[in-house]
């Protein structure tokens, strides 16, 4: 009896680990490009007040990045160095796109988030 309790406490242990783990792993990477792209945009939205004409050319360039990145990490197998010169690259890029649709209070703004953004990669 005593040894079924254990067996069943490990159970229950490894069940709430493993659902842990699933709920918490769906970071911004693995989301799907579509999504990432709308959240990037509703993101600006509201930090920028973007305007429907701006929403929907940002969210094309979002798009095309999100698309970009999950190739990146599909073609790169693993390799950090790899991923992380394909995305930089790819990233000023897009920034400089981004930034043609925004109007000249919009890209001061866009710059300090960039510079925050760039603050939080680093300290990882």
């Amino acid at each position: 009896m005593k040894n079924l309790n254990v067996l069943l406490l490990c159970l229950m242990l490894g069940i709430s680990i493993g659902y842990a783990q699933e709920r918490t792993g769906r970071g911004f990477q693995q989301m799907d490009p579509n999504e990432r792209a709308g959240r990037r945009v509703e993101q600006l939205t509201n930090q920028l007040q973007l305007d429907k004409t701006q929403q929907d050319s940002i969210y094309k360039y979002a798009l095309a990045q999100a698309n970009h990145e999950k190739k990146a990490f599909a073609e790169a197998q693993g390799d950090r160095q790899k991923i992380r010169d394909a995305i930089q690259q790819h990233r000023r890029t897009y920034s400089t796109k981004i930034k043609s649709f925004l109007r000249p209070e919009q890209l001061e703004k866009y710059e300090k988030l960039e510079k925050q953004w760039e603050q939080r990669r680093q300290s990882r």
